[in-house]
């Protein structure tokens, strides 16, 4: 912005506050003036138009009665007396300049005054009426020779009589009655016709002024008044139609005289206004200088010495005035606070030079104006192994000295820094002159001046060598345990298998004997070894859900079911084994508990048949009662929790050991002699199962007392949609047809366990080794379903199933149900087997329940 002077800062400020305000006021008054003299004038013009039109229409009527009464006296014609009636007329009523008296058609009889020129009155015959009427425009008497208008009257023989009206008279006589100093009068007819004017003269030529504007604009019978120009000059006049003839009157004046009056003054007020600013602004020029403009140009020269760092101050003996002496105090004091903060910025530019010269990163400077390097730390030629120089001398040995591999990046990074603003944080390989390699890690920053425009870069570089070499080997150290728990849950996987298979033929071979005829000691023998085969299997279950947990792919699958029969089914499954040792088992469920609830059955039920399981295992005597009930708290909204209760009167746990109960593969008792069997995994996998749940379990126990085990468990309520969805539970089974099955299975004795468990139930089965042969023989014979192992030998179960769905040898068969039935029991297991192709999923060891419900769940 360009700087002004204080005197023209001044002047601005008068001209601004004073004289334009004062000048403005003046031009607003002299408008209201001109205004106010425009109504008044406008007023007063139609008062008198009115006026003067009234005498001009009172001075045509009592003419048109005169006339009308000279008619109604003329009874016969005598020339002597006819001529007498005349002349006392013209006496009477001398507006009237001469009377002529006419016969029907038009000739004249007599005159009055005689005169020797007669005119010819055809014209004027057609408008006479037996009415007194004007029947002529503005016309030169022939007689007289003035300006005159006819007026006429049909007498009752047929005879006329036509009066010459003198506008010469009326002239005079609207003059009279036109106040002196009100303007003009004019008269004329409908089309401009100067009828009555104050320059005469143009009435006798019969001027016509009907392209003025002011008639052009006037349309109606009622005044009108505004401005209008002739013959260069503008008037101000007002114009109104005569009553009961067509003539038009118009009152005006020169607007200059109408206005000059009220506008004189006000232009000498505004000369005076203009004489008084000007004397005003040179004296005030004169006082400003010597009191204002000299005090501040020392003043500036105090300030122009403190910006070349010159803080000491002249000896002045002006006069200043209060304002710039407390300025002048203020800006001693803010020089003196410059002076300490120029120390402290010395101060603090010595202690970050220190700094950034002893700590082990390098900092550095950059413009990028001409991508110079302005400072580097001496931190640079220990990490980089060069000198600041070389590098002040070729800013571009900073990324030459970069691992080739890793320039390139960099490059970008730092490109898009200097063009975009884009941080800067990056990790790479220098090569050493040595042939060394570092690890540096470079983080860089854009610097704006006022304007937003990018002047520097700033970065730090830090060696991390040792950093990269402790996160490489952490990471090694993590892959390395993430290898070896994938390997144990690998291990614990195929042990699985492997133990489920044999598990398989041995429970499918106690289940085929134990439907042959036995004697009782053969039959107690056959299901003493099914309820071991059972134990060993709880055994592999619990190992698979330890390694599913581990392994973090532990699955839960929420749905609707009945607490109560959850309940339910747990005091019949143990009913037996109490009663077998005279305990009294009890459960109960609160009132308030609802009918259905949104959960994984699966786990809550195996939850609480750990926990009453153990409770039956370590209970001889007593009780054992299984409470659930609903807790008053709701963490989230469409949920409950569920208290579940498990107590005994059994050996208890020692209070230094209920923490150690529910680690895995632990019991209370590990010796040797101990009296009570198992794995310990139960507890172990309970708590985890209630983690995974988001729920809660404590233990209270006292040993040789008993122990209460409390499980909260936050499940959620069922919406209407979810109970109108609750399978109906159907009370007739109808029994399935005979079916041909074909059993694909590499091991023999799960092949005549499995066949001879589908022939008890009634169907055929058909036993091959691998898939290649069930593919070859599915092509030969037809099968209701397939039986499908996984893992076997030339073509695996998945292999043969993917066959049998695409290839087109197989579109025959392409739909045949498949069941797998695998020693594979993950839960991803059955999730990839359906993938593939497969309807159905049956774990190994089967039973004749799983057959069974498998078979009606693919055949319905």
């Amino acid at each position: 912005m360009a700087a002004i002077s204080l005197r023209q800062l001044v002047q601005r400020n008068l001209t601004n506050l004073m004289l334009i305000p004062s000048i403005c006021l003046i031009l607003l008054l002299g408008a209201y003036t001109i205004y106010e003299k425009s109504q008044s004038f406008e007023t007063k013009n139609a008062v008198l138009t009115q006026s003067l039109g009234k005498h001009i229409s009172a001075h045509l009527h009592d003419s048109k009665i005169a006339l009308t009464s000279l008619s109604t006296s003329i009874t016969r014609y005598d020339p002597f007396w006819f001529h007498w009636v005349l002349s006392n007329f013209l006496q009477a009523y001398p507006h009237f300049e001469r009377l002529i008296y006419l016969d029907a058609n038009g000739k004249i009889l007599a005159t009055s005054p005689q005169g020797n020129e007669l005119v010819s009155m055809e014209r004027f015959i057609d408008k006479v009426s037996n009415q007194a009427s004007i029947v002529s425009d503005p016309i030169i008497s022939p007689a007289t020779q003035n300006l005159v208008v006819y007026l006429g009257i049909r007498l009752p023989n047929g005879s006329i009589i036509i009066g010459e009206l003198s506008l010469s008279k009326l002239q005079t006589h609207l003059e009279n009655l036109l106040p002196k100093g009100e303007g003009i009068l004019i008269l004329t007819d409908s089309y401009g016709n100067l009828i009555s004017h104050p320059d005469f003269h143009r009435v006798i030529t019969q001027e016509n002024i009907g392209n003025l504007d002011i008639f052009t604009e006037f349309t109606d019978d009622s005044l009108y008044t505004n401005f209008y120009k002739e013959e260069g000059i503008y008037h101000f006049g007002t114009i109104a139609k005569v009553a009961q003839t067509d003539w038009l009157l118009l009152i005006s004046k020169p607007v200059r005289e109408v206005f000059l009056p009220i506008i004189s003054p006000l232009l000498i007020l505004l000369s005076v206004i203009l004489l008084l600013f000007f004397m005003f602004a040179h004296f005030l020029q004169h006082r400003l200088r010597e009191s204002i403009v000299r005090p501040l140009a020392h003043f500036t020269e105090s300030i122009e010495m403190t910006a070349k760092g010159d803080y000491s101050r002249p000896d002045l003996h002006d006069e200043v005035f209060s304002e710039l002496a407390i300025i002048e105090q203020e800006f001693d004091d803010m020089v003196k606070q410059v002076n300490i903060r120029e120390q402290e910025i010395k101060e603090s530019e010595e202690r970050f030079r220190q700094l950034v010269e002893n700590i082990h990163e390098a900092y550095w400077i950059n413009d990028v104006a001409d991508n110079r390097v302005i400072y580097v730390s001496p931190s640079y030629e220990m990490i980089w192994g060069r000198t600041r120089e070389s590098l002040y001398e070729n800013p571009e040995s900073f990324f030459l000295a970069i691992d080739k591999d890793d320039r390139l990046p960099v490059l970008d990074a730092f490109n898009s820094l200097r063009n975009e603003g884009m941080i800067v944080d990056q990790e790479f390989r220098i090569i050493m002159p040595d042939g060394k390699i570092r690890w540096i890690r470079a983080q860089a920053f854009p610097v704006y001046d006022d304007e937003g425009v990018r002047v520097r870069m700033v970065g730090v570089a830090e060696d991390i060598t040792e950093r990269k070499a402790i996160s490489t080997a952490l990471m090694k150290a993590k892959q390395d345990a993430e290898t070896a728990s994938q390997a144990k849950t690998e291990f614990l996987t195929n042990m699985s298998h492997e133990l489920r298979t044999p598990l398989n033929g041995i429970l499918g071979m106690l289940q085929l004997t134990r439907d042959t005829k036995l004697n009782v000691e053969q039959a107690d023998y056959i299901e003493t070894a099914i309820s071991s085969s059972k134990v060993l299997l709880n055994v592999i279950n619990d190992i698979l859900n330890i390694a599913q947990i581990e392994a973090g792919k532990l699955a839960l699958h929420e749905q609707l079911f009945s607490p109560h029969e959850v309940m339910e089914t747990i005091f019949r499954f143990f009913k037996h084994s109490t009663e077998s040792k005279n305990i009294e088992l009890s459960m109960d469920v609160e009132p308030g508990l609802p009918p259905f609830l949104i959960g994984d059955e699966v786990r809550i039920r195996q939850i609480l048949f750990n926990l009453a399981g153990n409770s039956v295992k370590f209970t001889d005597e007593g009780t054992i009662h299984v409470h659930a009930q609903t807790l008053p708290i709701q963490k989230k909204t469409g949920s409950i929790n569920i208290l579940f209760t498990i107590s005994d009167t059994g050996i208890g746990i020692p209070a230094e050991k209920i923490n150690y109960v529910f680690e895995s593969f632990t019991q209370v008792d590990g010796t040797y002699t101990r009296r009570y069997q198992g794995t310990g995994l139960g507890l172990g996998i309970v708590r985890s199962l209630v983690e995974y749940m988001n729920g809660s379990i404590t233990v209270d126990s006292d040993t040789g007392k008993g122990t209460t085990i409390y499980v909260s468990l936050q499940l959620g309520l069922p919406t209407r949609e979810q109970m109108s969805e609750k399978p109906e539970i159907d009370v007739f089974e109808p029994q399935l047809r005979p079916l041909d099955i074909l059993v694909v299975e590499d091991d023999r004795v799960n092949q005549i366990a499995i066949s001879r468990m589908l022939q008890k139930m009634g169907h055929a089965a058909t036993c091959v080794n691998d898939g290649q042969k069930a593919v070859d023989i599915l092509k030969e014979e037809k099968f209701d379903c397939v039986f499908m192992d996984i893992q076997m030998p030339i073509m695996d179960g998945i292999e043969a199933t993917k066959y049998i769905r695409t290839s087109n040898d197989m579109i025959n068969v392409s739909k045949l149900p498949i069941v797998a039935l695998t020693a594979h029991a993950m839960p991803e297991d059955r999730k990839n087997f359906l993938e593939v192709g497969m309807n159905d999923y049956i774990s190994k060891p089967v039973s004749f329940e799983q057959l069974t419900s498998a078979l009606k769940r693919i055949m319905d």
